[in-house]
């Protein structure tokens, strides 16, 4: 959670590290004057949150890379690259870019098995207007646990 002002940033339920990874092949020439000349290629396993690449790793080839991938969450995520809470105005909705234009006051909190209690702090949530529409299947992030007002970043 992020403090702003009298309340805090709450993270959305089951929050990811990273909202896209890519495995893109990397091309490159070798030259040599002894062995000639050629075209090699690598790949990059490339992290993002919220559109910005935040972490980076390579290898030999695509397979390798799908072997590696697990590892290298973890590591990522070990080394401080991955983020759970929302950030600056941006929407909190996994893989949204938008800037909010929505706040979301948590009215509950609830726990694993589905008890609401009150919040031991205010807490909000960050939303665009294409996801401030939560919908009313889960406890924690639906309509009903919200008082929403206008956000202006």
């Amino acid at each position: 959670m992020t403090n702003k002002g009298d309340a805090w940033r709450a993270l959305r339920p089951d929050a990811q590290a990273f909202d896209r990874i890519e495995i893109v092949t990397v091309p490159r020439l070798k030259m040599s004057r002894l062995s000639g000349d050629e075209w090699r290629i690598s790949a990059d396993a490339v992290f993002y949150r919220k559109g910005v690449e935040v972490h980076r790793e390579s290898c030999r080839n695509v397979e390798t890379a799908c072997r590696f991938l697990a590892y290298w969450h973890a590591k990522a995520v070990d080394e401080g690259h991955g983020h759970f809470a929302g950030e600056d105005d941006v929407c909190d909705q996994e893989g949204c870019t938008a800037l909010a234009s929505v706040r979301a006051d948590i009215v509950k909190d609830y726990c694993e098995a589905g008890h609401g209690t009150e919040p031991l702090r205010r807490s909000y949530r960050l939303f665009c207007e294409e996801h401030k529409y939560r919908g009313d299947c889960a406890l924690d992030d639906a309509d009903r646990n919200y008082i929403f007002s206008e956000y202006a970043t």
